[in-house]
């Protein structure tokens, strides 16, 4: 119907794409790009683009020397409560050395406070989330659980941790794939097994 070129022509591209169908989709490749990353710049700038995406009140990456322990940070309204979310964030495996770091960044990150300039309303709520695109190693685990209970009990401080499938179940819960995937392009960085740039072009190796 179409003629013998053109059926030559796309027949690659058509027996590639059944292909692909048959075998089902790589559904992988979020992690794997999260994983790849080892820049904690690169991944502060991509959780400022994931909370942009809900419309915040402020969201701004606060990372440098006077930081106190606030590498992102968040204010939402949920509900009529204010919520600040500060975010502390960490690449690869959480390690119990990472752990002795991060752990006096979250108790600056409380002790603290965020000047209100720009918060323009008091805050009723602060949520601390210490995030890695990891997982924490089982040495650090039991003192992870301990500390974070100790100052829920102590100081009344919520403080979370968010690991490589928490970041994950985040994107596709909140349908933010495509914000994640133009975080991505915004820093050059393209997903693992894709030939062509989120952007049309070749990437450069690395």
């Amino acid at each position: 119907f179409v003629g013998t070129r053109v059926a030559e022509v796309i027949a690659p591209s058509i027996g590639s794409r059944a292909r692909e169908e048959a075998q089902g989709p790589v559904r992988t490749w979020m992690h794997r790009t999260l994983e790849g990353i080892h820049e904690e710049g690169h991944l502060r700038r991509i959780i400022l683009r994931l909370t942009q995406a809900s419309l915040p009140c402020y969201a701004q990456i606060r990372h440098g020397p006077l930081e106190y322990g606030k590498d992102v940070v968040v204010l939402l309204d949920e509900g009529g409560r204010r919520l600040l979310r500060m975010y502390q964030a960490k690449c690869g495996e959480m390690t119990k050395q990472k752990w002795r770091e991060a752990q006096s960044e979250l108790e600056e990150m409380f002790s603290v406070s965020l000047s209100d300039l720009q918060l323009h309303e008091a805050v009723d709520v602060r949520e601390g989330v210490l995030i890695c695109n990891g997982h924490a190693n089982a040495y650090v685990e039991p003192a992870m659980q301990g500390w974070f209970g100790e100052q829920k009990r102590v100081h009344g401080w919520n403080i979370r941790f968010m690991h490589l499938d928490d970041i994950v179940r985040w994107i596709f819960k909140d349908r933010l794939v495509n914000e994640f995937k133009a975080a991505l392009d915004e820093l050059g960085i393209c997903p693992p097994g894709s030939k062509i740039h989120l952007n049309g072009k070749v990437p450069e190796k690395s």
